[in-house]
């Protein structure tokens, strides 16, 4: 293990210019991986073996990669600015209240990436991915442990660098801890009656519906900013016993009913808080499955729709120290 990698981004004022400030995420893998094609020209010519080594042209399609790791109650603002298209922020008696928001325009700004991978030697090599926006993201929570996020990003350009004095500090919270499942509730909404559901597993999943290939004859092959192109998908699920409780609602899905849900997260320290607020799902499937060796279970598919009422289809509240909240950068 390479006890001394790590990972950090800050937001780019302007898309592909390198941030000057990291915030460090504790990663669970290194998926950051550059890509490049071959433009490669054959045609007749006298002694010709196969293609010529002066006839291909290496070409820069920058890359992708993913953050994935435990969700802290502390430190996760940006990578949550990076993933919603509308964020907002106030401070009160020491605490900071970002509102993150689903919206018609994403107004999410890029963001440097600088993975440092060591050597075997101990060489720390740190490579600076610039243009890095978000593509995709998943939340996961289940009996095993830590609540869990996942951010797909893709980004323009990559370099790289062993000269200690090019690579830039994360600057990681002071003191935060991992929302485990032991911190999570959810409630349902069945109409004007909202009730605590038991679950054992609960996922959300985001495609934000992103181009991410915007390149133009303009001399280089460095790509534009992605912009959206589709309609973003949000779909989950969740999974829990058969009970009375939970019959309604496999008769929920049946009829086709829009429900909301809320996921509570409590946080360890102090005044810390977390609320995922999703007012209109539509339940998928499934029927109720028996088994000879458990107990009857429930899964739950469901999309995650707007509401049609102004409101976001997916609004984040996230509570935590001002001291540990970065002011973002103008621009993005």
């Amino acid at each position: 293990m390479a006890l001394d990698a790590s990972i950090g981004i800050g937001a780019e004022v302007d898309y592909g210019t390198a941030a000057t400030a990291l915030v460090g995420y504790e990663g669970k893998s290194d998926s950051w991986k550059v890509s490049r094609e071959f433009i490669e020209s054959v045609g007749f010519r006298a002694g010709l073996q196969t293609a010529r080594a002066d006839r291909r042209t290496i070409v820069n399609m920058g890359g992708e990669g993913e953050l994935e790791l435990d969700l802290l109650d502390v430190g996760a603002a940006d990578l949550l600015r990076a993933v919603f298209d509308k964020h907002t922020v106030t401070e009160a008696g020491g605490k900071a209240t970002h509102i993150f928001e689903t919206a018609t325009f994403s107004g999410a700004p890029s963001f440097t990436a600088q993975m440092v991978r060591p050597t075997v030697e101990g060489t720390r090599v740190a490579y600076k991915h610039v243009g890095c926006v978000a593509t995709e993201f998943s939340l996961s929570a289940d009996l095993k442990g830590a609540v869990g996020i996942k951010v797909g990003f893709d980004f323009q350009d990559v370099s790289h660098t062993k000269t200690p004095a090019q690579i830039l500090a994360p600057a990681y919270p002071a003191d935060a801890r991992a929302y485990d499942w032991t911190r999570v509730a959810l409630t349902l909404k069945r109409g004007v009656a909202s009730a605590p559901v038991d679950a054992s597993k609960l996922e959300i999943k985001a495609d934000l519906g992103l181009n991410t290939d915007r390149r133009f004859l303009r001399g280089n092959a460095l790509k534009r900013k992605p912009v959206r192109a589709a309609v973003p998908s949000f779909e989950g699920s969740l999974e829990g016993e058969f009970t009375d409780a939970t019959l309604p609602l496999y008769e929920a899905f049946l009829a086709g009913e829009i429900l909301g849900l809320t996921i509570d997260l409590a946080g360890l320290t102090p005044g810390t808080s977390m609320k995922w607020e999703l007012p209109a799902i539509q339940l998928t499937g499934e029927s109720p499955e028996a088994s000879v060796d458990d107990l009857t279970a429930l899964k739950l598919p469901y999309r995650i729709l707007d509401p049609g009422t102004g409101e976001p289809a997916i609004r984040v509240t996230y509570v935590e120290p001002v001291a540990t909240s970065p002011a973002p950068p103008s621009g993005g």
